[in-house]
């Protein structure tokens, strides 16, 4: 937006995001997203059969 105006930003304002930050970012969601599948995960695979098809 800062080119269609023909204004020219400091590098401050334009690169907040550096790479490594990035990763670990990436890094963090991927561990987050693994444990709050795992839990339930690991909850349904103690159930038995019967008591899964009395659940539903």
């Amino acid at each position: 937006m800062a080119a269609g105006l023909d204004i020219t930003l400091p590098d401050s304002m334009t690169a907040v995001w550096h790479p490594p930050l990035l990763a670990v970012l990436a890094l963090a969601g991927v561990a987050i997203a693994v444990v709050g599948a795992l839990v339930p995960a690991r909850r349904a695979a103690r159930l038995t059969v019967a008591e899964v098809l009395r659940n539903e």
